[in-house]
């Protein structure tokens, strides 16, 4: 245990963090300082007092040699809490995958990383918890990304972050808000009274020295009076030239040449991997010297203080000295370990394999195909940033070029899922710039571009030049490499609102490459492309299309019907896909799927469901670092503020929006539709017009091909409200022989609408019944206003009974809805047709989308531990929002939950 000097001061903030912790808060700490200034001492003092208080601590220790094994780190943390009922069995066996106990795929490694998280918060439920992390800045860069993510989430619960990184090295928690204590240098009284106790008989001129060189470092007025006293290495020791961590190596490595070198053996190979027991570093020396080895080889080094030994466990007792003894061997040398632990760990291939590629002199075929199925199986634990780092090494012992490419974009392709790893992947893929490609290589590359984000949007060259890479590769055999291509072209059409020139002729490529739509990414490829012009067609073809694997299956139909405006289906499809990669862990996925559900619902009129989805969505975009995700998640809840009449909050979210430069075209068409309907709703008509007949100019830069035929509806009120319903009828007429070629429901209820809003007085009638004869039950929105429209027709023209029915049911609709400004509309109109209207009810309204979701699960009877996980908070969390919610419902229940919210389940 190493006694603390001089820090009072340090001590009292950690008692506060664990005072605070002890009383059911959290909080976090970043001990930030030199080598050797006191951090480890700081963090043992801490981890003692927290176990003497009944807490639990779990705790990490970084070092270089693991920095490579995907989630070293976090497997020494959660290890000791995994028990067969701490979580839900998607979520504990993603864990246990990835930390090498089960074969098990982990698609997706945020799942890895919200599991770790109910993890922790599920263990401090029973103790406050204390994560201690020491040495941070040596943390295995998978291991590292999950303990950021938990960090920023843990704020709130009964859990405590306590960690070190070193001055000089990458803080892996960085940007992600930890308190930061500087840990200083101790005054020179401190100092001085501390190199007495170990240096007092070194002569008064060497003790200023020493004072000198150590600059109150703690360790350094330890350990430097050891390193004078031998008089070889006293010069070089002491020079004020020399970082201070230098200085500290050379005192350690000064006691190297005094021992056995059976015992540096066995300290180098420890210092080449720290994860060795101590049985492996003894055959590690009697590998190399031939001969057996005994525990007698390794007591030297405890005698000089320079490694402490537990039971089979070996430890440097300072980084440092790991340092020194690595620098001090010869290359010779180290590489005889590395190839001495690469074939004693063959038993551990994700260790064995790094040794082996250490120790390589060059090109290796061989380690070159370990190390891409290191890659391989690092991507399927979730620790992708792994993965990365083995295909880059794997590429540098590649012998042929072509193979050392594939590595390389292989690698790029990684990076790019890796939160802020499009810039490292950008730069692999510069690597490749002057490389000789073969077709299927070239076509990696413009796809991994794309990818990364490294073509501008808006260019049509581009979609050219992805679909003829996809139709080069696709004449190869690299038939699903092709179809990546399409889609990926496909999704930037979409996106940026590509001309029917590009479209039609991309559409022509697919015709020639799958007459018949027999495969499913066909259809989904042209519900993207050519979603009006041959809508009815693909929804015919989607339902003839074979089975498919269940996620497959999911996919398609909720793209195709989501593209095409088959809204309710959509919702159908969604509920279940997204229930089922959460249940997975995927959150990359459930991100995308939320999104989805979220704008089915803005059109179909489930606006409050439509509104916890998207802030759900936003918040794991956020986490996801997907900021067009989360972007489209303000997009929809931008819909229903304009739907809602929500004037200054439509008007805050779509400059949010539309400030942004990565924000999609897609999103800025979307956007202008709700700034139209929210100038409806504000009563400024002639504004709102103007914004929406935009939309259907191909010239017009907020034009885009797959909104302009869901704003029929919305033009046909602006222009009544505007009066300029002439010019509505011209711009309808022009596209009504397109968008009437058997279309999708949602395009199909909008010209219906539209038609009936924009006819003279003698065709208006039968317009309007046309239109009610469709079943609107799932579009209760549309439903609502052409109710409302038909019944102010009716009442205009004194036929006031027959009003009635119209008004009172637009009324009930548009104000479950929340359509305040339609509702009202409803509720004048029947009042002039001579009905009184009743006030709003109080209830579910007053509560927020959260508190709306959270009632919901419970009235369907989960229990607050089971809610919790879903919104990955603790269940007293879920208690205590419950207790907000009942008086807001006027209720003391929650078995009054399920009545209460029935139309709102």
């Amino acid at each position: 245990m190493t006694e603390l000097w001089g820090r009072d001061a340090e001590l009292a903030r950690l008692t506060e963090l664990l005072r605070t912790l002890r009383s059911g808060g959290g909080g976090s700490l970043l001990l930030r300082g030199e080598a050797g200034i006191g951090k480890t001492a700081l963090l043992d003092a801490a981890a003692r007092r927290a176990e003497e208080q009944g807490l639990t601590v779990l705790t990490a220790h970084g070092s270089p040699a693991e920095a490579r094994l995907p989630f070293g780190a976090l497997h020494q943390l959660l290890w000791p809490l995994l028990r067969d009922d701490a979580l839900p069995r998607r979520a504990r066996e993603s864990l246990r995958a990835v930390l090498g106990d089960q074969e098990v795929a982990v698609p997706d490694p945020y799942g890895v990383a919200f599991a770790a998280l109910d993890l922790l918060v599920e263990a401090a439920q029973r103790d406050p918890l204390l994560v201690v992390a020491e040495d941070a800045h040596w943390f295995d860069r998978p291991s590292a990304d999950v303990l950021g993510f938990v960090v920023r989430r843990v704020r709130g619960e009964p859990i405590a972050l306590l960690g070190a990184v070193r001055d000089g090295h990458d803080d892996p928690f960085a940007g992600h808000g930890l308190a930061e204590l500087a840990v200083g240098p101790l005054t020179p009284e401190l100092s001085h009274a501390l190199l007495e106790r170990h240096g007092a008989d070194l002569p008064l001129r060497t003790r200023a020295r020493l004072l000198e060189a150590a600059r109150g470092n703690p360790l350094a007025l330890r350990e430097l009076p050891s390193a004078v006293r031998q008089k070889e290495e006293s010069d070089h020791t002491l020079s004020v030239f020399l970082p201070l961590s230098t200085r500290l190596e050379r005192a350690f490595a000064a006691r190297l040449p005094d021992l056995p070198a059976p015992t540096r053996t066995a300290l180098l190979a420890l210092a080449a991997d720290t994860h060795c027991t101590l049985a492996e570093l003894l055959d590690a020396v009697a590998e190399i010297h031939g001969g057996p080895a005994t525990v007698a080889v390794v007591e030297p080094a405890v005698a000089a203080g320079l490694v402490e030994c537990d039971g089979a466990a070996v430890r440097f007792r300072h980084p440092l000295v790991a340092s020194a003894v690595y620098q001090r061997a010869s290359l010779g040398d180290r590489l005889a370990v590395h190839r001495a632990l690469g074939g004693l760990l063959a038993a551990e291939p994700n260790r064995a394999v790094w040794h082996r590629a250490t120790a390589a002199p060059g090109p290796d075929r061989e380690l070159m195909e370990e190390l891409r199925d290191f890659g391989e199986r690092a991507v399927a634990r979730g620790a992708t940033s792994a993965a990365v780092e083995a295909l880059e090494r794997a590429a540098a012992l590649a012998q042929d070029d072509n193979d050392r490419t594939t590595l390389i974009l292989h690698a790029a392709q990684a990076a790019c899922e890796l939160p802020e790893g499009k810039a490292r992947a950008a730069a692999l893929l510069d690597s490749t710039r002057l490389r000789r490609l073969d077709t299927a290589n070239q076509a990696r590359r413009a796809l991994l571009e794309e990818l990364a984000g490294l073509r501008p949007s808006g260019d049509p060259h581009f979609v050219r030049t992805l679909v003829r890479h996809a139709l080069a590769v696709h004449g190869i055999g690299e038939r699903e490499l092709a179809r990546q291509l399409l889609w990926t072209a496909a999704a930037r059409c979409w996106m940026d609102g590509a001309g029917i020139e590009v479209r039609t002729w991309f559409a022509g490529v697919l015709d020639t490459l799958d007459p018949r739509m027999e495969h499913p990414g066909t259809v989904y490829t042209l519900a993207y492309l050519l979603p009006v012009e041959r809508g009815r067609a693909i929804l015919e073809r989607l339902t003839r299309l074979p089975a498919a694997d269940g996620d497959a299956a999911l996919l398609y139909a909720v793209a195709v019907k989501g593209l095409l405006g088959e809204f309710p289906d959509t919702v159908d499809h969604i509920a279940a896909a997204t229930s089922a990669v959460r249940a997975q862990g995927r959150v990359a996925q459930t991100v995308k799927y939320l999104s989805v559900w979220a704008g089915s619902d803005v059109w179909g009129g489930a606006w409050d469901r439509a509104i916890a989805n998207s802030l759900e969505c936003e918040r794991l975009a956020t986490a996801t670092d997907e900021p067009v995700w989360r972007l489209m998640a303000l997009g929809h809840r931008l819909g229903v503020a304009a739907l809602r009449a929500e004037t200054q909050h439509a008007e805050a979210l779509a400059a949010e929006i539309l400030s942004d430069p990565r924000t999609p075209h897609y999103l800025r068409s979307i956007t202008h539709r709700a700034l139209g309907i929210n100038a409806l709703n504000a009563g400024r008509g002639a504004e709102a017009y103007e914004r929406l007949s935009r939309l259907f100019d191909p010239a017009d830069p907020v034009h885009h091909y797959a909104v302009t035929p869901f704003t029929f509806a919305d033009l046909a009120d602006a222009a009544r409200a505007a009066d300029r319903v002439e010019e509505a009828r011209v711009l309808l007429g022009d596209l009504e022989p397109t968008a009437a070629r058997e279309p999708a429901a949602a395009v199909a209820i909008g010209l219906n609408h539209a038609r009936a809003l924009l006819a003279g007085d003698l065709d208006a009638e039968k317009h309007y019944t046309a239109a009610l004869a469709v079943d609107l039950t799932a579009w209760p929105h549309y439903r609502g206003r052409l109710h409302l429209a038909y019944g102010q027709w009716l009442r205009r023209r004194r036929r006031h009974t027959e009003s009635r029915g119209h008004l009172r049911l637009a009324l009930d609709l548009l104000r479950e809805l929340g359509a305040g400004h339609w509702a009202e509309q409803a509720r004048r109109e029947l009042r002039a047709a001579g009905q009184s209207s009743p006030e709003d009810a109080p209830g579910p309204a007053a509560l927020t989308a959260q508190e709306l979701q959270i009632a919901g699960m419970a009235a369907r009877g989960m229990t607050n531990r089971e809610i919790g996980r879903h919104f990955h908070l603790s269940h007293r969390t879920v208690g205590a929002h419950l207790y907000r919610i009942f008086p807001k419902l006027g209720i003391t229940s929650r078995g009054q939950l399920p009545h209460t919210l029935t139309e709102h389940l």
